[in-house]
C-alpha cells in the first residue's frame, strides 16, 4: 500500500511539473515575438504594389527565409513552435498581445516622424 501511494504521488508530481514546461525545441517567447513582428512587416510590404512586383520577379522566392536566418532559426523550428504555442493558447495570446503592442508603437513613431517632417516642410 505504501508503494502504491508513493507511485501515485510520483505520477501526480510528474504530470503537474510537465504542464508548464516548454520543450527545448520551442523558440523562446521573446524571439517568437521578434520573428512574428518581422513577418507582419514583410506581409505589409508585400501589399505595396511596387515592392511586390520587384520581389515577385524571382521565381519561388521564400520571403520569410531571411527572417528566420536573421533570428537564427529554421522554418521547421518556427512551425514546431507555432504548433506548441497554439496548443498553449495563453502563451500564444501573450505573444500576440506583445506583437500588436510593438507594431502599434512602431506605427505611432512613424506617424510622429511623418508629422514632424510635414511641419518642417511647411516652415
Amino acid at each position: 500500500m505504501k508503494k502504491l501511494i508513493i507511485i501515485l504521488l510520483s505520477i501526480i508530481a510528474f504530470s503537474c511539473g510537465k504542464k508548464g514546461k516548454v520543450p527545448d525545441y520551442v523558440i523562446p517567447q521573446d524571439d517568437m515575438i521578434n520573428i512574428i513582428i518581422d513577418i507582419h512587416i514583410t506581409d505589409g510590404l508585400l501589399t505595396v504594389k511596387d515592392i511586390r512586383r520587384e520581389l515577385t520577379r524571382n521565381d519561388s522566392i521564400d520571403y520569410y527565409k531571411g527572417i528566420f536566418v536573421k533570428h537564427g532559426y529554421s522554418r521547421e523550428e518556427f512551425d514546431s513552435s507555432i504548433y506548441f504555442y497554439s496548443k498553449n493558447i495563453n502563451k500564444y495570446d501573450e505573444i500576440y498581445a506583445e506583437v500588436l503592442n510593438r507594431l502599434n508603437e512602431m506605427e505611432t513613431e512613424l506617424i510622429q516622424e511623418e508629422n514632424k517632417d510635414n511641419e518642417e516642410i511647411e516652415d
